[in-house]
């Protein structure tokens, strides 16, 4: 894998020697890209991460959630007060809905 040129020593040495940088210039830096990327294709894999965060904060948060009438309430103000991060999953789940 050639192509790769720096002037400092220790990262020319270490790229003889375990070509790393040179294989992360060929893959990231020199990969070729179709002219009409633009910053709209980021939705794609946002929504996909949204996703994944509302399945896990949902399972975490259905483990102490009491789906009854009379115990709903209860339940979320007792995930909100004395679980553990429980604020944070039930605020990271409102958000991504």
């Amino acid at each position: 894998m050639s192509g790769f040129k720096t002037n400092n020593k220790v990262v020319a040495w270490v790229d003889q020697r375990l070509p790393i940088f040179s294989m992360m210039q060929h893959s990231a830096i020199e990969y070729p890209t179709p002219k009409n990327l633009n910053y709209w294709w980021n939705f794609g894999s946002l929504a996909g991460f949204i996703l994944v965060i509302m399945i896990l904060t949902g399972i975490f948060l259905v483990m102490n959630y009491t789906a009854h009438t009379s115990m709903a309430f209860d339940s979320v103000e007792r995930i909100m007060r004395d679980v553990n991060y429980g604020w944070l999953l039930r605020y990271l789940h409102m958000n991504g809905a």
